[in-house]
C-alpha cells in the first residue's frame, strides 16, 4: 500500500517540536554568551586589579616614601628619595610579564606609561579622562571601566588612586588591556559553545524530523488503509509501517486490521462454513473472467449441491445439518486450495471456480473431491452420517457470467434428475 504524500499534520508536528527547540537553543545561546561574556569581563577586572595592586606594592617596596613633585620649569617626580621621572623599567617589566599597558599619573598627568603613539613615542604628559578624574582621583576610590578611549584605542581599564602617608590622593595607577584583545578572547572562547549549540540543535532537529516523518508516515498509512477499507476494498494491504512500531500507533493499526478482518468476515465470509459468501464469490468470479479474457487463459466453474440435504435436517436435526455443511466445506476448501476458490452459493449449494484450468483437468480434480465426499463420515453424537454431492461443471468460453452460471446450474439439475452423486 502506497503511503500518501505528507499531510498538514506532518508540518504541524515539525513546527510544534522544532520551533520551541530553535527558540530554546537561541535563548540558551544568547543567555550563555551573555553570562560567559560577563564572566570573562570579571576575570579581566580581577586580572587588572591584581596587577595594579602588585605594581603599587612593588613601588612601595622598592621606593619607600611619598610621591612628591619638585622643580620649577622642569618638574621631577620622586617616590621617597628616588627620582622615578622617565624611569619606565618597572612598568615595562610588568608589561612583558602580563601583556598589559600601565600608566602612572601624578594628579591628572601621565608621568610614566607603556602606551606609545603611532611613532613609538610614549604618550607622557597627556591628561587623564575627566570622568576618571571625577570617579577615582576626587573620590579616592578604585574603579573598573570596560571602554575607556585612550588615543583612539578602547581599553578595559582599572584605575586605582595613589595616596601618600597622610591619606592625600596624589595620582593614579592605570592598568589596561585593549578592548579588541578582550573581545577577541571572548569570541574565541564563545565560538566552540556556539558551534556545539548549533550542532546539538541540528542533530536534535534531525532526530525530530526523522521521528516525525516515521510517525506521520505510519499515521498516513493507517489513514490510507482505513480509506481503502471504507470504499469496500477489504483486501487492502495492512499498514505495515504502523504495525512494526512499539507505540500506540501499533495498537491503532492492529485495531484497524482487526476491523478489516471483521468486516471481511461479516461482508465476504459465510459465518457457518468460513467459506466466501455468495457476494464475494460473485466478485471473485468476475475478476477471474476478466483475467482470463485479458490473458487468454482457461477457467471452469462448477455448482455443487449436497444430495438429500433436507432429509439430513429432517432426520437428525439442524445441528447435525450444520455439522455436515462445515465438514463438506472443509473438504471443498482443501481440494480447491491452489486450484481456485470455493464459495457457499446458498443453503447446501456451493460454487467452485477452477482458475487457469481446462475442462478435463477440472473434472479430474472434481472427481477426486467427490470421492473424498463419498468416503467422509460426519460424527454427530452416536450417529455416523454420510452424504454425496452432485456437480454441474462448465468451462468458461467467452460467454457472460449469467450464461455460464445457467449452464452449470442446468447440468447440476440434470445430474440430480439422473440419479445424483455425479458430475455432469
Amino acid at each position: 500500500m502506497k503511503t500518501k504524500r505528507k499531510g498538514k499534520i506532518a508540518y504541524v508536528l515539525l513546527a510544534i517540536n522544532i520551533i520551541p527547540l530553535a527558540f530554546l537553543g537561541i535563548t540558551i545561546l544568547l543567555l550563555g554568551s551573555s553570562m560567559f561574556t560577563r564572566a570573562m569581563y570579571q576575570e579581566v577586572e580581577i586580572e587588572l586589579r591584581n596587577v595594579c595592586r602588585n605594581l603599587d606594592t612593588t613601588y612601595d617596596t622598592l621606593y619607600p616614601g611619598d610621591y612628591t613633585l619638585t622643580g620649577g620649569s622642569s618638574y621631577r617626580l620622586y617616590k621617597g628619595d628616588q627620582d622615578i621621572t622617565g624611569d619606565c623599567t618597572l612598568i615595562d617589566q610588568f608589561k612583558r610579564n602580563t601583556g598589559l599597558d600601565i600608566t602612572l599619573f601624578y594628579q591628572d598627568t601621565r608621568i610614566l606609561t607603556t602606551i606609545v603613539d603611532n611613532n613609538g613615542v610614549r604618550i607622557t604628559g597627556s591628561g587623564a579622562p575627566s570622568a576618571v578624574m571625577e570617579d577615582v582621583f576626587e573620590t579616592g576610590t578604585a574603579k573598573f571601566y570596560t571602554n575607556v578611549l585612550i588615543f583612539d584605542t578602547a581599553y578595559f581599564s582599572y584605575y586605582a588612586p595613589l595616596t601618600n602617608s597622610d591619606g592625600a590622593v596624589t595620582g593614579m595607577l592605570f592598568v589596561g588591556k585593549p578592548t579588541a584583545e578582550v573581545d577577541a578572547s571572548v569570541r574565541a572562547s564563545i565560538y566552540p559553545l556556539v558551534v556545539a549549540d548549533i550542532l546539538i540543535m541540528l542533530l536534535t532537529s534531525l532526530f525530530i524530523f526523522l521521528y516525525t516523518r516515521s510517525f506521520t508516515s505510519a499515521l498516513l498509512q493507517i489513514h490510507g488503509f482505513l480509506g481503502e477499507v471504507s470504499t469496500g476494498n477489504l483486501s487492502a494491504e495492512p499498514p505495515a509501517l504502523a504495525l512494526k512500531r512499539n507505540d500506540e500507533l501499533n495498537e491503532i493499526a492492529g485495531s484497524a486490521l482487526n476491523m478489516q478482518r471483521s468486516l471481511h468476515d461479516l461482508v465476504e465470509q459465510d459465518s457457518l462454513t468460513a467459506l466466501a459468501n455468495r457476494r464475494f464469490g460473485d466478485k471473485r468470479l468476475r475478476q477471474t473472467m476478466k483475467y482470463a479474457e485479458k490473458n487468454g487463459t482457461d477457467f471452469c466453474l462448477a455448482i455443487g449441491d449436497i444430495d438429500d440435504f433436507k432429509k439430513v435436517n429432517d432426520t437428525y436435526g439442524h445441528d447435525c445439518g450444520d455439522l455436515v455443511l462445515k465438514q463438506i466445506a472443509d473438504i471443498l476448501r482443501r481440494h480447491m486450495r491452489n486450484n481456485g476458490f470455493v464459495a457457499r452459493w446458498g443453503g447446501e449449494e456451493f460454487l467452485l471456480v477452477f482458475e487457469n484450468m481446462d475442462l478435463a483437468h477440472a473434472r479430474e480434480l472434481l472427481e477426486k473431491l467427490l470421492d473424498d465426499v463419498r468416503s467422509s463420515v460426519c460424527r454427530y453424537d452416536d450417529l455416523a452420517v454420510s452424504v454425496t454431492m452432485t456437480f454441474g461443471l462448465a468451462a468458461g468460453n467467452g460467454q457472460s457470467i449469467t450464461d455460464l452460471l445457467r449452464t452449470a446450474d442446468d447440468r447440476l439439475y440434470q445430474g440430480k434428475k439422473g440419479g445424483k452423486n455425479q458430475i455432469i
